[in-house]
Parts: structure tokens; sequence; C-alpha cells
């Protein structure tokens, strides 16, 4: 049977599901999205390479944030670049960043010249209207560099209901997708910028309260 596929606002009211009534803890579920997308990136990028990890506000950073922690365990040199300033992160996404830096991890404002991996973190599913300030610049940038470039749950700037492509929007080498997948992965405008799509379960039920979704339309 074909794995169904969800639009944004679906996939926020499954996560608010598993979070308000299944008690399911936001920091366990981000987690494990950052250790299995640590997982895809030591698959694919040789041990103690320089990765820059790119940071949003959001659970996207947080996930990012939880992923550049694993690298670091295992051998590899990350830096994390943030997309807005400490008091613009969600608290979620906050407590990631304290304990990287406890971990000793680097976090800078500005990309580096040159990098073996990069780690898109800057936006999520939630995209609302093109990428702007920093996130564009850093977007812009991911794209110059001619290197592997793993996307968190979506490339930045993909609209996940749509599909839609903004201005600008990454190119992904792989998009890792946690447990749901996204509609607007699977449309054709989407196929030049997702590079190659893997699915991983990081906790979220999938049977829902027959109410909990649209209808399928």
């Amino acid at each position: 049977m074909k794995e169904r596929s969800y639009t944004a606002p679906e996939v926020a009211r499954i996560e608010e599901y598993a979070i308000e009534e299944l008690k399911i803890d936001v920091l366990q579920l981000m987690e494990v999205a950052g250790f299995r997308s640590a997982e895809v990136m030591r698959d694919h990028v040789q041990s103690s390479a320089n990765i820059t990890v790119l940071a949003g506000s959001g659970g996207n950073g947080g996930d990012a944030l939880v992923c550049a922690k694993w690298l670091h365990l295992w051998g590899y040199h990350p830096i994390v670049i943030l997309a807005s300033g400490r008091s613009h992160l969600k608290p979620v996404t906050r407590h990631q960043l304290s304990v990287w830096e406890h971990l000793g991890g680097d976090v800078t404002l500005t990309p580096p010249r040159k990098t073996n991996a990069i780690v898109d973190g800057l936006i999520g599913f939630s995209l609302e209207g093109a990428p702007r300030g920093k996130a564009a610049e850093l977007i812009e940038w991911t794209n110059s560099q001619k290197t592997f470039v793993l996307s968190l749950d979506i490339p930045s700037g993909l609209d996940a209901s749509t599909g839609k492509i903004s201005t600008p929007c990454v190119r992904a080498t792989r998009t890792v997708v946690f447990s749901l997948m996204k509609q607007g992965l699977l449309s054709k405008e989407a196929l030049p910028y997702i590079g190659i799509v893997k699915m991983v379960d990081i906790g979220l039920p999938k049977t829902f309260p027959k109410d909990l979704l649209d209808p399928v339309q």
C-alpha cells in the first residue's frame, strides 16, 4: 500500500497530538530526529570532515543542533551558524544550543569559505513566504558551495504542502524526512531540490483519531 503524504497543517496537528495527547516529549522527538540525521551524514561523509550546520530559530534548527552534537561525538568537526539572534530561538531550540555549547561546540555568524558538507536546518515544514534576511543569505551561500548538502525534513525554501519553490531554496543532495512524508516533496517542481530522499522514523504515531486530519481530497 502506498504510504500517505501530508500537508504542513496536517503534520503540525499530528505533532501537536503526539505531544499534547500522547505525552511524547518534544525533546525526545528532536533527539531522535537529530540522531537519525547524523547517521545519514555519517553514511555519506568521511570521518573528521568539517561540516557546517545551519540552524534556524524553530524546531528544524533544534534538530540541526542535535545533529551537530552527534557528529561532534563521532569525531567530525561541525560548526553551527545561527540564522537569527539567540533571543529569537524557540525554547526547545535554545535548550539544544545550550547542550551544544556545553559540549564546547563552536557557534559563529559567518559561514566558512569552504566546507566538506552542510546540514540544512534553517526552515522546516512551517515555511510561510519566501526565506528572508540571514536565512536567505545562508541558503544562497549553501547553493554556492559544491559540496554534500543534507536537508532536514525538507529543503529550506520548499513549501511542504504544495512543492512550490521559493527564491531562494536549498538544493539538497539528500533530504532526510522525519516519520511523515510531506506532500510537497512528491511534486515534480520539487525534484531538482530534494536530491535522494530517505524516510526515518522518529517516533511519531502513524494512526490518529478520525477528526484529526482534513478529509483526503
